[in-house]
């Protein structure tokens, strides 16, 4: 995900989400990949599917142009493409405006729900007449988004607009600051205290805290040099045991789970469900299950968890990944600490 997207939309840190992130995007730059952050590769398109989640609903509404009634924009674009924005004459309105320009038919976005979704985000231009600064747009970084939504880990102002709506929808949103950033804005960003945030947003798909996709057993682990994990199909994996597991010199994986879905695409992103246990101790250091399923380009994840190349949606495999060191941040990264030998099991619960 862009580093606009993380400094712009979300409110805060999201602990469990970033550190378990680093751990594969470490692994897959020591191993001549790049990161989702540096190497986009999710194709926008104009229906989604979800397994392991719910989808837009087939929603392909589009709208060529729709001017909003309640802000006075025009917004030209169908559903799932680019907008392009046009600002009415005169200053934005004071509160908080949403309006939906594609009804969709999916279901409801719920709190608590990770919402995937493409959105273009702008400043409302202070003078008549001005150009918009577009400050952030997963259509130029062709790579939805995804983020829990409805529990303050994003601006308040998508929280109190997109729970409640229903996927397959197209919304334009007009938030003021105290919605957004506050006086304070957001300077590397690029948003002043004063600024009124204007985004066209479109909703894909969510998954909710314990998603999972269909899979069955595959063949047994080997008795010696990998983990004793039971593997409940559809359910948080558990590692139980690591007497005899060496610390590896590069990513090992093994599948666990034969998917049932589509096959997985290594030129979108996976939706991916996380356990995560250090070598040395077997104590259990993150997990996904119950909190937030991640977004991590299906390039990334192959280049690690190489047993889930070929394979389909619902597919679960274990990793043993090597000790990394510490990371400093980067334009397109924050820092990431150092990170001891860990087992790393991964649902594949859809992709985008």
């Amino acid at each position: 995900m862009g580093n606009a997207v993380r400094t712009v939309l979300r409110g805060g840190s999201t602990g469990i989400a970033l550190v378990v992130t680093a751990v594969i995007s470490l692994s897959a730059c020591s191993s001549g990949s790049h990161s989702p952050a540096s190497s986009p590769s999710t194709k926008a398109t104009t229906s989604t599917t979800a397994p392991g989640g719910t989808s837009s609903g087939g929603s392909s509404g589009s709208v060529d142009t729709a001017v909003v009634a309640n802000t006075g924009i025009t917004v030209t674009g169908a559903f799932n493409t680019t907008p392009t924005v046009v600002f009415p004459a005169g200053g934005p309105p004071k509160r908080l405006e949403e309006q939906t320009v594609v009804a969709g038919q999916g279901a409801t976005v719920t709190s608590g729900d990770t919402l995937v979704l493409n959105y273009l985000g702008e400043i409302w231009p202070v003078a008549t007449g001005a150009k918009p600064k577009v400050f952030d747009s997963s259509y130029s970084r062709h790579a939805p988004d995804g983020f829990v939504i409805g529990t303050g880990a994003v601006i308040p102002g998508f929280d109190k607009t997109l729970v409640g709506q229903k996927l397959g929808s197209r919304l334009v949103l007009s938030i003021p600051p105290a919605d957004g950033y506050g006086p304070s804005g957001n300077s590397q960003a690029g948003i002043a205290g004063t600024d009124t945030l204007v985004f066209v947003v479109d909703l894909l798909a969510d998954y909710k805290p314990n998603a999972s996709a269909p899979g069955v057993a595959a063949a047994p682990l080997p008795a010696t040099g990998w983990p004793h994990i039971t593997n409940p199909p559809g359910q948080p994996p558990q590692i139980t045991g690591v007497a005899g597991v060496q610390a590896p010199t590069a990513p090992t994986s093994k599948l666990l789970l034969d998917g049932l879905g589509a096959n997985i695409d290594p030129t979108k992103t996976l939706v991916l469900q996380l356990v995560q246990t250090d070598i040395a101790t077997g104590k259990q250091t993150q997990s996904t299950w119950g909190h937030q399923p991640q977004l991590i380009s299906a390039q990334t994840v192959l280049s690690v968890a190489t047993a889930l190349n070929g394979q389909k949606v619902g597919a679960r495999a274990v990793v043993l990944l090597p000790a990394s060191p510490a990371q400093p941040a980067t334009a397109t990264a924050p820092a990431a600490p150092a990170a001891p030998p860990e087992v790393l099991i991964l649902d594949v619960v859809g992709q985008f």
